[in-house]
């Protein structure tokens, strides 16, 4: 009799010496995964060598180390989420869970993600955002607006790049980030996102050519070109992470919190 092997599994993110902080727990984490069929990778993208000396000597981990000079920080990830991508391809991975070194996830991470059968599905972690002139911690997951409320919101802003309900996005409302459900997501929790070999042999990362006033990041531009690609994407809410911004947040009963609400 065959016994069928389990898909095979890269679980990776990108670094840098200013992640030092978390490395211990993060990679001891990645460690004791549950799961039966994987490997980590780190890719470092420091300026100097020392971080990734030390990172070789101390974490008995696979790490790569990106030689990067006169880029910005943003491309600095770009290029290091492209490189675990590539290698993932290469090596034949069925599956890549792209991770944030600051993102601790529960270690049955990889199985409850498979289970959902899903080209990209993701867990849930917070993190400190600005609202309404206010900081306030929200779940690192959004979902759009009906094309009757784009329509309403449009009437009142005056971009050139606002121009489908894509570009408009919401957090996770409280009573959707803690029901514990799967849910289909403009943009899930990025720093754990399990990717589907389908999606990570089509799409890259990159950067989005916006006007200048606006911002954005590697994996909004990931987001929006895997939806353009056909792709839909999922955030588990009953996968919750833990988010260090510095090893400070923590769950208190049902919730994570932050210093600043202490």
């Amino acid at each position: 009799m065959t016994i069928k092997k389990s898909p095979k599994v890269l679980v990776a993110g990108p670094t840098f010496d200013g992640m030092e902080y978390c490395h211990e727990k993060f990679i001891n984490r990645l460690k004791n995964l549950s799961y039966d069929n994987y490997d980590v990778l780190l890719v470092d993208n420091s300026e100097s060598n020392e971080f990734f000396k030390k990172l070789k000597k101390e974490s008995g981990i696979k790490a790569i180390r990106l030689q990067l000079e006169n880029i910005s920080n943003i491309n600095r990830i770009v290029r290091s989420r492209n490189r675990i991508l590539n290698y993932a391809i290469m090596n034949f991975y069925d599956y890549v869970l792209m991770m944030d070194v600051d993102v601790i996830p529960p270690v049955d991470v990889v199985e409850r993600l498979l289970a959902h059968k899903k080209d990209i599905v993701s867990g849930i972690y917070y993190n400190v955002f600005m609202v309404d002139r206010k900081k306030k911690i929200c779940p690192v997951a959004w979902k759009g607006f009906s094309d009757e409320e784009f329509e309403e919101i449009r009437s009142q802003v005056s971009s050139e790049f606002v121009t489908s309900p894509d570009h408009l996005r919401r957090h996770l409302s409280p009573e959707e980030a803690n029901g514990g459900e799967l849910q289909e997501v403009l943009i899930p929790s990025c720093g754990c996102m399990l990717l589907n070999r389908d999606v990570f042999k089509k799409i890259q990362y990159g950067v989005l050519d916006v006007p200048d006033g606006f911002s954005t990041t590697d994996d909004i531009y990931f987001c929006r070109k895997a939806r353009e690609a056909g792709f839909k994407l999922y955030c588990d809410t009953g996968l919750q992470c833990e988010h260090l911004l510095n090893g400070k947040f923590q769950r208190n009963g049902d919730e994570w919190v932050h210093p600043l609400h202490r």
